[in-house]
């Protein structure tokens, strides 16, 4: 499905944030191998109602993917119903967005039965109020998986069988939470440290040199999608890290909310480490999202210690790198740490957090990460709900 890609985007005022959307999505695709052909933009003050882009801009996409026979048109947003239709009247290929994209990787990338059925279950709502057009389109192949053909009665057959899908994940996923609930009570003795951050700031490295285990490393985005569980002691004392899936922005919300298990981690953990590739593109972009993303859930008063990791791709790295790059109306960085400023019932609030410098190419920076993690859980108390 993924084997040759146009990917198309919109813009109001700031075209390089587009462009990095664009890139995200292009990197998200190589966990298929898929390849980039060409990548569209078109400056407008919202996406088409109809059509996301201009008709004339379509038009000039349409031919593009007919004269380079491409397999699959995706855009950055997600699509509506009558979006789709217009669209396919156009361009006769596959026409995907960044949510079904994501939730594709995500159905491809998880193990356990517990991961698969949260992933299913969001497959399945964003499927149902789109499963009128996927009759029609479907009417032009042999049938799909599960689809006996085109009708209403059919059509409304499978919709009833998808709510009762809906329903029966959701009660299984309720059952294993309660489950996981009562392996959290049993952990309730120790300090427990949940890894949060955008996805590919390399989480997974950061727990191998904590744990001291080997685990799968992979330059790719969502190489972890199961949350996971490990721990290590430290100057004889017991602590729980917790792996967490890797977040990204326009993340679809059936997803969001489908992962109540890895929020509610969060929420029950003691500290909360935030990695930051400090390399990356938008890396005061990303960063903010997941601070805003904490503010959201109500999880900003938690212990937070914030990993700058990657630093060795940074030529000349210093303390002044980081302060000059942190130059935010939300951001203040002073005497090693940052201050978060946010706005919450119209009071401005300062959010002071711990900041520590790592790179997997030093074990001097694991051991500094290891105090600091100990000074910060000094005299802690397990989490309240």
């Amino acid at each position: 499905m993924y084997n040759k890609n146009i990917l198309i985007g919109v813009f109001k005022n700031f075209k390089y944030k587009s462009v990095e959307y664009l890139n995200e999505l292009e990197n998200l695709l190589k966990v298929f191998n898929g390849k980039v052909k060409k990548k569209f933009l078109q400056r407008r003050f919202k996406p088409h109602n109809l059509t996301y882009v201009g008709k004339g801009f379509l038009k000039k996409v349409a031919l593009y993917v007919k004269e380079n026979l491409i397999d699959t048109v995706i855009f950055d947003d997600e699509l509506t119903l009558s979006q789709i239709k217009n669209i396919e009247k156009e361009i006769k290929c596959i026409i995907s967005d960044r949510t079904k994209l994501i939730l594709d990787i995500f159905l491809y990338k998880s193990k356990t039965s517990y991961s698969k059925m949260q992933i299913k279950l969001a497959q399945y709502e964003y499927l149902l109020p789109r499963l009128t057009h996927m009759w029609s389109h479907l009417k032009r192949q042999k049938g799909g998986i599960g689809l006996r053909g085109p009708g209403e009665k059919e059509i409304e057959t499978d919709r009833r069988l998808i709510k009762n899908s809906i329903l029966i994940l959701k009660k299984k996923i309720k059952k294993l939470n309660n489950q996981l609930l009562i392996q959290r009570k049993r952990r309730k003795n120790k300090v427990s440290i949940s890894l949060i951050g955008y996805t590919n700031v390399g989480k997974s490295t950061i727990i191998s040199k904590l744990t001291k285990k080997k685990l799968l490393i992979d330059n790719k985005f969502f190489t972890t999608l199961d949350t996971k569980v490990n721990n290590y002691y430290f100057k004889n004392k017991i602590f729980l890290i917790v792996d967490t899936i890797g977040f990204i922005r326009k993340i679809p919300t059936t997803l969001i909310e489908s992962f109540k298990s890895t929020l509610l981690e969060i929420k029950k953990s003691d500290i909360i480490l935030h990695i930051v590739d400090i390399s990356s593109n938008f890396v005061i972009d990303k960063f903010l999202y997941i601070m805003n993303f904490l503010l959201k859930l109500n999880l900003i008063k938690k212990k937070i210690i914030i990993v700058f990791n990657k630093i060795d791709k940074i030529k000349n790295f210093n303390v002044l790198y980081i302060k000059n790059l942190f130059k935010n109306k939300n951001l203040l960085l002073k005497n090693n740490y940052i201050y978060f400023i946010y706005k919450k019932k119209n009071k401005i609030y300062k959010k002071k957090i711990k900041f520590i410098f790592f790179t997997k190419q030093n074990n001097i920076y694991i051991n500094k990460l290891k105090e600091l993690i100990l000074m910060v859980s000094a005299g802690f108390e397990p989490a309240t709900s």
